[in-house]
């Protein structure tokens, strides 16, 4: 059996590794119970805590209820055209603003806002300068919170709140900011025809559906807390892809066989039979962007490997161990070969590849991440041809939660 650690009568864990136990455990994660405050204390609470990604049971089927529309694969489809927009502009800003123009790209810093721009504008409709520069005052005093968050410390004790410290003054002004904000957007986008997302959730607090901070904590974990997540996968596709010039062209010839109409293209961006998933999931495989998965436990005992587990067991996935060392990714399972995602291999592999979750309960906004992914992937391919420099390390930034990229590669503009 995979590791499985007791302390006493107070805490279990089981780590799992491998497809047969994933399947046992997670064939009903719709009723597992996410770890409170996903184990990270009372500031997560105040940020996160109600978020959909986080809450459990009834409630968790009432918030994604009333937020799921903008998120389903349907939605995100309709949405390409909004992310193709985001990405031309924000190609021309770097052109224009950054290194682009000298050949060079920093793909987790120069594509960090690029995925935040296009959830805004889906969420809240066309954006004002004031409200677009109200975002850019948040999003640095969010990331200085979420630090706090992942440093731990006395900031997980409920007994915090009432120290008069300078992170509790940025929490305060934080929420009072975020929550202006967002009233401000809904008031706006109800003259909208039709009314931007905002207005449908508002009005799910208006009924009593979900709370103040159900919304709140659910718009956050759209925007801020998905902000890393999404930019981790983009920014390793583009370093594997540099590394692979041969996939560049293969993706380049694929790109041109799907581009004849809007209609053929936005189904090719999010079908997931073609070498442009392939390679997106390939590279998720190899870089997952967190070490662990959050805990959750089955409602019901497990019986693995002959033992019992008992309900209300934490369960945490490795994905290092399940998505590179699982025996069913062979010999190669450390080599970049996006093609063991076509064909029939995939439906074989699927409890062996973690990126979005397992069974019923899955991340909500996982269509729309590969639909952004994708269509700025197609752009680069596209548009420029990528490379490694010589005797550049593949560098990782410390100081995220989340599996960054800390480098610069070669991007060169085709037909230049």
């Amino acid at each position: 059996m995979d590791q499985y650690i007791e302390f006493g009568l107070v805490y279990g864990l089981k780590f799992l590794t491998s497809q047969e136990h994933l399947q046992l455990v997670f064939r009903d994660s719709d009723r597992h119970t996410k770890a409170f405050n996903n184990n990270s204390g009372w500031l997560m609470s105040q940020l996160l805590g109600r978020c959909v990604g986080l809450v459990n049971g009834e409630e968790w089927k009432v918030v994604r209820e009333g937020v799921a529309h903008p998120f389903l694969r349907k939605s995100a489809a309709s949405q390409i055209p909004l992310i193709q927009k985001h990405v031309s502009r924000h190609f021309d800003n770097l052109l224009h603003q950054g290194n682009l123009a000298n050949g060079l790209l920093d793909p987790a810093e120069d594509l960090k806002m690029l995925p935040f721009w296009v959830v805004a504008e889906i969420l809240y409709g066309d954006l004002s300068p004031d409200m677009i520069q109200d975002l850019e005052r948040l999003v640095p005093l969010r990331e200085e919170l979420f630090r706090h968050v992942i440093r731990g410390g006395m900031t997980r004790f409920g007994f915090s709140r009432y120290i008069p410290s300078r992170l509790n003054r940025l929490l305060r002004a934080f929420m009072v900011e975020w929550k202006s904000f967002n009233d401000k957007a809904c008031a706006r986008a109800r003259s909208f025809d039709p009314p931007a997302q905002i207005v449908h959730f508002h009005d799910q607090v208006a009924k009593g559906s979900i709370t103040s901070d159900n919304l709140l904590h659910t718009l956050d974990e759209s925007l801020f807390a998905n902000l890393d997540v999404t930019i981790g996968g983009i920014s390793w596709n583009v370093v594997f892809l540099a590394a692979h010039k041969e996939y560049q062209n293969r993706l380049k010839d694929e790109l041109a066989a799907h581009s004849k109409d809007d209609t053929e293209y936005q189904m090719y961006i999010l079908k997931n039979s073609t070498l442009l998933a392939a390679c997106v999931s390939e590279s998720s495989r190899l870089r997952p962007l967190a070490a662990f998965s959050v805990p959750q436990s089955a409602p019901t005992p497990r019986v693995i490997d002959g033992y019992v587990i008992p309900a209300g067991t934490d369960f945490i996935i490795d994905t290092h161990k399940l998505n590179i060392q699982s025996k069913v990714w062979g010999a190669d399972g450390t080599v970049y070969r996006p093609e063991r995602f076509l064909g029939g291999e995939a439906l074989e592999r699927r409890y062996s590849f973690w990126r979005f979750g397992f069974g019923p309960r899955q991340c909500l906004g996982k269509h729309l991440a590969d639909a952004i992914i994708r269509t700025l992937i197609a752009h680069l391919v596209q548009n420029y041809e990528m490379g490694i420099p010589d005797g550049l390390e593949w560098e990782s930034n410390p100081n995220s939660w989340i599996s960054h990229p800390e480098m610069r590669i070669q991007c060169i503009r085709r037909g230049v």
